[in-house]
């Protein structure tokens, strides 16, 4: 295993931290070191820890007992600020760029160089921030705003920033989660390029297990906020890795599907708008799963927006269950059965800082509430029903949204929408973010809506998702439909060819990539 630290002091070490919430022990004497010019991967389900963890090493969080040792010295945490100054830096699954602002200013944002106290050194500002972009092979303009950049350059610009104030250390959180195939390779490239060249360590979390033995050196493992282990990636078996993070067998992820109805539950004829979406018609069976995929800014998510009445459209027709509905609104096509499912169902999906059973609530209050009151002992039956139904897990349904793992959360999202009577459901990257067994879950609660007649639109841009879960897959290229291809019928490779062109994959550049899987 690693040398002692006597030898070689690992750059960061945290030894048995403990942070415990109201009802919960958060970490339980969690073990971790980091040495110099290593990627190690943190594992874990949500609610596992990891957040905590590192929360609690960026200064975000105090520990109740432990320490943290920085190149062997011991260091306080106590705000975000004495993190930064140990040289570490964190990105996480969010942007965090002030986008009407240059590359440059970005890069030195806070530490600009300065002519006179006040005034910023614009040419010296520039210069040392094409000195750092050339240094990294990053071939970007430093004048150019950060609004213009693709999110893989954003997301290079942010660990631009971070060595130019010295990072020894750079925390990477969900780094692909919205990034396209040769974007992430573009990634891991840099990321290599910072460990061989400058020492540079990284702890790197993900739910993207597939990647971890492609840029990971050694997995540390936490389970119920314990260590389960330390192990070197190459000599841990995917299969094995999962198994340890989950405290058993790994279980079958995807469910059979079952037959679809000859009814339909949604018809789009030729919908456009604008340049995004370009004539597009589609249709959904009763108790089907339709599968869309394709690049980053094919459309995916605009066409769901625009069926659910979020977004207006220019032309086309939608019919629900034969029926034509025009929705202007979310509140119309909730009306006429149709629920949006955001990808960012944190923000969009549910109101945090409000109950499970308020979120429950909202959406059916015109069913159940009689001369203006709402009808508490049936919302009660009703929210209680769905949660047992749902397996959502939670002490009761007063607790808050926010405590609730991604996971759980999409199934509150759900239930509510099953409570205001929705038959057709546009689910929009239903298991982004979301860890292996919250997956599982979530895609039985998926096959469980298709018994009740329910037509899914599955918007994803995991290929994988999209073939295992869909009874057809529709590939989107410039907001048009490029191919439908049966069950069965096509492979990732497959998916690919027809998102990108006639172009093979490798001859694709980072602007116009695909989804890792």
């Amino acid at each position: 295993m690693a040398s002692t630290p006597e030898a070689t002091p690992y750059v960061v070490e945290m030894r048995n931290i403990v942070k415990a919430f109201p009802g919960a022990l958060a970490l339980d004497h969690v073990n971790f070191q980091l040495r110099p010019g290593e990627v190690h991967v943190l594992l874990g389900e949500n609610g596992a820890g990891k957040s905590t963890l590192v929360k609690v090493l960026s200064g975000a969080y105090r520990s109740d007992d432990g320490e943290i040792l920085i190149d062997g010295k011991p260091v306080t945490i106590a705000q975000p600020q004495d993190a930064l100054d140990n040289g570490l830096q964190f990105i996480y699954q969010e942007l965090n760029l002030a986008k009407n602002l240059s590359v440059a200013r970005n890069m030195f944002l806070g530490n600009e160089p300065r002519l006179v106290p006040g005034i910023v050194d614009e040419k010296q500002l520039v210069t040392r921030a094409d000195e750092y972009l050339r240094k990294l092979h990053i071939d970007l303009n430093p004048s150019v705003l950060v609004s213009r950049l693709s999110v893989t350059q954003q997301k290079m610009i942010e660990i631009a920033r971070a060595l130019t104030r010295n990072a020894k250390v750079i925390v990477l959180d969900e780094p692909t989660d919205v990034l396209e195939e040769n974007s992430r390779r573009d990634l891991f490239a840099l990321i290599r390029e910072l460990k061989r060249v400058h020492n540079v360590a990284f702890v790197y979390i993900s739910h993207r297990y597939a990647e971890v033995a492609e840029i990971g050196d050694r997995v540390t493992i936490l389970r119920d906020g314990s260590n389960v282990g330390t192990y070197e990636i190459k000599d841990l078996p995917f299969t094995r890795m999962i198994e340890l993070m989950i405290g058993g067998e790994v279980k079958k992820q995807y469910p059979d599907l079952r037959q679809p109805s000859d009814e339909d539950a949604l018809r789009v004829e030729d919908l456009t708008s604008g340049r995004i979406l370009q004539g597009i018609s589609l249709r959904v069976r009763k108790g089907e799963i339709v599968g869309v995929t394709g690049l980053m800014a094919a459309g995916k998510t605009e066409l769901g927006r625009a069926i659910a009445g979020v977004d207006p459209f220019d032309s086309g027709k939608i019919f629900v269950r034969g029926k034509e509905v025009h929705p202007h609104s979310p509140r119309d096509g909730v009306r006429e059965g149709v629920a949006y499912l955001p990808e960012d169902r944190k923000s969009l999906g549910l109101i945090q800082n409000h109950s499970i059973r308020d979120n429950y609530l909202y959406p059916s209050l015109p069913r159940l509430t009689r001369v203006g009151v709402v009808r508490q002992g049936k919302l009660d039956l009703e929210v209680d029903e769905m949660m047992r139904r749902l397996s959502i897990k939670a002490p009761n349904s007063r607790v808050m949204a926010m405590s609730l793992s991604g996971g759980n959360q999409q199934k509150a999202v759900v239930a509510k929408w099953l409570g205001a009577r929705c038959k057709v459901m546009i689910f929009d990257e239903p298991t982004r973010g979301i860890d292996i067994n919250g997956k599982r879950e979530i895609y039985a609660l998926m096959d469980e809506l298709l018994e009740d007649g329910v037509g899914i639109l599955m918007l994803t841009s995991d290929y994988a998702e999209a073939l295992e879960m869909s009874h057809r897959v529709l590939v989107l290229k410039h907001g048009a439909i490029a191919r439908e291809f049966a069950r069965g019928e096509a492979t990732e490779h497959d998916i690919l060819r027809e998102a990108i062109g006639e172009a093979s994959p490798s001859s694709v550049s980072p602007e116009a990539s695909v989804a890792a899987v």
